[in-house]
């Protein structure tokens, strides 16, 4: 029997992040799961299926439908979770716009896994701008025991507010392991049933959809202002350092490790404080401006897209002359880079760059000699397809066969594992590598072009879970228009 579903209430457990979040939709007693696969979110809808038989969990044919199964299991009073990575909130989008202006009955919470740094991805995308642009709340875990707490007070928040709540996590804590400290699992049994004869604009037993929008949109307005209220006394978001403080580091997510580790590297932690957002949005807009009142410099850590930043320069532009002296530092002012993942070096070159400050983590000369010896000792390797993989023999004979050809054929290609097929283990077989399914779409329009000249052949490769995710509309868009191009399904 796994952890996972055992009450032990108090005991301390190493739990990965997506494992703790598992945890933590167990113990607020969710009923529906369903994602679509995509690093760093995978383990959760895998973890779901493989710990219990009380939880209905599914890989959905893609993200929206993802979010549509699980939203059917709130309308119908049962606590669910739709699960993705950033570029599969692209996808949901459209759903995901209408359901936050419908609203949701029993709690619905989105998990979406960030990777900056694209570490497992083509794109580091950003899923907090979601928040503001669908107007629902987010919450963002900064530590393995709130990627627990945080998911299971982001079903109790959805369902009192009857609206959507995002947790958005990244890489480095979904993927990297700390103690939990375990929680109550209060057994459930709840039968599904959906009211739909209340009255038509009764959210819990009329209808469920966005018209009248006005009315909606006006509610929908009004669950993030209470949202905000109730943000401002969320015991996750934390302030660590002195009362008057020279400067604060204002981070949210797993840069708040960082922000940390890199004050106390530097010693000073006497003269720099550190506010954790773990409310992202709405602003707890009182909260913020205590902290703001508390120094006259503010530096902001965070990973990718200036989102807090942004958010807390506009809201402070807005109290007038009483912040006029403070300076704002981060990814405005080139002190934070705009781009990749962080760490706690970054951070402190940040610090070294404000203030007057020597701190030096280890010797230029140690840093050198490592270099020297790792780039004799270690060969370059690429990264390759799996042993047996059929993907290896699949772009060999492609690549053949534009070879022998020799009209200066091209392959569109997807994203997936098959996307190797830019590197030497594919042969540089691919010659363009977008989102899913889009190799095909291009390859219809490239299809297209001999009007105008184009003799080239036109080839798509699409994985066969792509092909069901996004890649029969270009098919058919291909097959509708008599475009001319081939499109080869790798199934692995």
């Amino acid at each position: 029997m796994s952890i996972l579903t055992q009450s032990q209430e108090g005991s301390s457990h190493l739990m990965m992040g997506n494992e703790a979040i598992v945890r933590g939709a167990i113990e607020a007693g969710i009923s529906v799961a369903a994602g679509y696969p995509g690093t760093p979110s995978s383990e959760i809808i895998d973890t779901f299926s493989k710990i219990s038989t009380d939880i209905y969990s599914e890989w959905s044919v893609n993200e929206k439908v993802a979010m549509e199964v699980a939203a059917a299991g709130s309308f119908a009073g049962l606590r669910s979770m739709a699960v993705m990575k950033q570029p599969g909130l692209n996808v949901a989008a459209d759903f995901l716009m209408h359901l936050a202006l419908s609203g949701i009955r029993a709690g619905m919470v989105l998990l979406a896994a960030d990777d900056p740094g694209a570490l497992s991805s083509i794109n580091e995308g950003e899923t907090r701008l979601y928040s503001r642009l669908m107007e629902i709340p987010m919450l963002e875990p900064g530590n393995f025991q709130e990627a627990k707490d945080m998911t299971k007070w982001a079903f109790e928040l959805s369902e009192e507010l009857g609206i959507i709540v995002l947790v958005r996590t990244v890489t480095r804590l979904s993927h990297a392991s700390g103690n939990v400290i375990l929680g109550e699992i209060i057994p459930q049994n709840k039968t599904a049933f959906f009211k739909h004869d209340g009255d038509m604009l009764d959210p819990m037993e009329g209808l469920i959809m966005t018209p009248p929008v006005s009315v909606k949109h006006s509610a929908q307005q009004e669950k993030l202002k209470k949202a905000a209220t109730l943000f401002e006394t969320s015991p996750f978001n934390t302030y660590e350092g002195p009362d008057n403080p020279e400067l604060i580091i204002i981070t949210s997510s797993i840069c708040d490790l960082y922000s940390k580790e890199a004050v106390d590297l530097t010693g000073l932690t006497d003269r720099f404080g550190v506010f954790k957002l773990g409310t992202t949005w709405p602003l707890p807009a009182a909260l913020v401006e205590t902290i703001l009142n508390k120094t006259e410099k503010i530096l902001f850590v965070e990973e990718v897209q200036p989102f807090v930043e942004d958010n807390v320069k506009a809201f402070a532009a807005g109290l007038g002359n009483s912040l006029s002296r403070t300076q704002f530092f981060g990814k405005q002012t080139n002190h934070i880079p705009m781009i990749g993942e962080l760490n706690p070096d970054l951070v402190v070159d940040a610090l070294l760059s404000l203030f007057d400050l020597e701190y030096e983590a280890v010797p230029a000369s140690y840093t050198q000699k490592t270099r020297a010896i790792v780039g004799k000792g270690v060969p370059p390797r690429e990264i390759s397809f799996c042993p047996g993989c059929p993907h290896r023999a699949s772009y060999f004979s492609i690549n053949k066969v534009l070879k022998l050809d020799n009209r200066q054929g091209f392959v569109c290609g997807d994203i997936g594992c098959y996307s190797m097929g830019m590197l030497p283990g594919g042969f540089f077989t691919l010659q363009t590598l977008h989102s899913m399914g889009s190799g095909s779409g291009l390859a219809s329009g490239f299809g297209e072009l001999s009007k105008f000249g184009l003799k080239q052949p036109v080839l798509s490769v699409c994985g066969d879970s792509t092909f069901f995710h996004s890649g029969m509309p270009p098919l058919i868009n291909a097959i509708h228009n008599s475009s001319a191009f081939t499109m080869v399904i790798l199934d692995n």
